[in-house]
């Protein structure tokens, strides 16, 4: 097994390389002077199984871009396999069509990579369970269920703390977790306006009264729900507002809402690379999960 690694997440590439044992390939990754990338792999493939460690955010196209460049060089080097390890999706998020004449964008970049000459896939906490199904190759969907359960097993009072759904679409996910801590489960009712955005909270479904919520979700976009419930739920009573989410996008002025005092702590894994993250937000290491995922692909 051979691991290479894009531009966008080298530092979870390495740590998972580290967890198999498995140094990273050398690859060139340059520009030409019209904007083009360049891709060079230089160590002798031929015959090999490499695995490809990708994260799909912003940059999101050009990224997707160095990734298809990537694989076809693989290729081209005489790679036996080459398998994908996507810890985060960039188009995922447009999983259905809300307007006429609309793409479904998550599958078309799942037909893009399909396509390719890349043979499996692995995919990290999608926000959609059905997303897999748009590729053509065998995909494996991990949760960092575990992980996330781990942290809280650690740092918080079970006997004073509650689970909570962000919204109905995510409750199969908190019910999850609820369940395997043993711990109440609860749902927020809340209003998007479909012409701005805005996401209005309007109700609990019990009460968070004294209690640490903890809300677990799948991804942080631009930060505007999470500052909305926050607010929310400590004018309900709740003692503290944490957020457990596997991706932190915090897309335009997100790291910043992330500072809004009604928030205690945000929880996020490392398969988006940040530099310089507030005191406030945590990162969550799942190099063990994915390298565990790809064991078997010898």
């Amino acid at each position: 097994m051979k691991l290479i690694s894009g531009t966008s997440n080298l530092p979870l590439a390495q740590k998972i390389a580290d967890q198999l044992g498995a140094p990273l390939l050398d690859v060139e990754i340059t520009r030409f002077a019209n904007g083009e990338k360049r891709v060079w792999v230089k160590d002798k493939i031929a015959g090999e199984n490499v695995s490809l460690v990708q994260s799909f955010n912003s940059p999101v196209d050009e990224n997707i871009v160095e990734t298809l460049l990537i694989i076809d060089a693989l290729e081209r080097a005489g790679a036996r396999h080459i398998n994908l390890i996507i810890p985060w999706m960039g188009y995922s998020l447009q999983d259905k069509v809300f307007r006429d004449s609309e793409p479904i964008a998550a599958r078309v970049i799942a037909d893009l990579l399909s396509n390719s000459h890349a043979k499996r896939a692995v995919l990290l906490d999608l926000h959609n369970s059905s997303i897999p199904g748009f590729f053509s190759i065998p995909t494996q969907h991990l949760l960092a269920l575990t992980p996330f359960a781990e942290y809280i097993r650690e740092n918080f009072n079970q006997n004073e703390t509650i689970i909570i759904s962000p919204d109905f679409g995510g409750l199969k996910r908190a019910r999850t977790l609820a369940e395997l801590l043993g711990l109440e489960l609860e749902n927020i009712d809340k209003h998007r306006d479909l012409t701005t955005g805005k996401v209005t909270p309007k109700g609990v479904t019990g009460d968070v009264e004294g209690k640490i919520c903890i809300i677990y979700d799948d991804v942080i976009n631009t930060g505007g729900t999470v500052v909305e419930v926050a607010k929310f739920l400590k004018e309900k009573g709740a003692k503290e507002v944490h957020f457990l989410v596997t991706h932190g996008l915090f897309a335009g002025d997100g790291l910043m809402k992330m500072e809004d005092p009604s928030i205690d702590s945000v929880v996020i894994t490392n398969s988006i690379h940040h530099l310089n993250l507030p005191p406030k937000i945590r990162v969550i290491d799942v190099s063990k999960l994915l390298a565990d995922s790809v064991k078997t692909w010898v």
